[in-house]
């Protein structure tokens, strides 16, 4: 499961509420705006570079920054999402979609998304392909496809969201410099999510001391019965 940001013109995204959700969702990052008429995106693996990308933004356009937590594929640069479609349209997705679901790790369900719309759009121009998935038709076609995941697409007019609908960060689940910014959910990011990544990361720990605890076990009995005859 991961997460898509979407920042309204004028809006910032606090680099603290980032920093959260990249406990949970941090298998890679990737962002996309319109400036001057054509899609700006970019993508990589560390935070740090996450959060300078965050800060050079410009204020007043909107634009959308997803986080990964992989599925499906591997966790390199190629799987961080936004994923082209065709030219001039850009794909993020939240959620996964196991029909998709590909056998050799190098893809991921989202890249067969990418591949399969950008197939159903073979042949359209620009302009055709600009309106075409704007329409309530689009929306119904593609809905069995991504049933229960949010597809968030960016071409020159925009964001064109399909499935499921945002989550409006409230007041009381984040501080009101995020209040009204949309998010594509609200479990993997504050404060039960930061619980959750916490009582995992505990997990992990004991669960390897555990284990050596068993791999030592013998050793020590033969260590104590060497040192109980002496």
């Amino acid at each position: 499961m991961c997460l898509i940001i979407k920042k309204p013109a004028g809006r910032t995204i606090c680099a603290d509420f980032l920093k959260n959700a990249w406990e949970r969702n941090f298998h890679g990052w990737g962002g996309f705006f319109v400036q001057n008429g054509e899609v700006v995106w970019a993508r990589g693996l560390a935070f740090d570079e996450l959060l300078e990308y965050n800060r050079r933004l410009p204020a007043h356009v909107e634009a959308c920054i997803h986080l990964r937590k992989a599925t499906y594929g591997e966790v390199n640069h190629d799987m961080a999402h936004p994923y082209v479609v065709r030219p001039g349209l850009m794909l993020m997705h939240n959620g996964s979609i196991a029909h998709l679901a590909p056998q050799d790790p190098a893809f991921s369900d989202t890249s067969e998304l990418a591949r399969l719309l950008g197939d159903l759009l073979k042949g359209l121009s620009d302009a055709q392909a600009r309106d075409l998935i704007r329409t309530q038709a689009f929306a119904r076609l593609t809905a069995p496809l991504i049933e229960g995941s949010m597809v968030v697409l960016m071409d020159q007019d925009g964001v064109v969201r399909l499935g499921r609908d945002w989550h409006t960060v409230k007041s009381c689940e984040w501080t009101g410099a995020m209040t009204g910014i949309q998010v594509s959910n609200s479990h993997t990011w504050g404060e039960k999510a930061r619980a959750l990544s916490q009582q995992a990361r505990r997990g992990s720990w004991q669960g390897l001391v555990h284990a050596l605890q068993v791999r030592l076990a013998p050793a020590f009995r033969v260590i104590g019965r060497a040192a109980s005859g002496r």
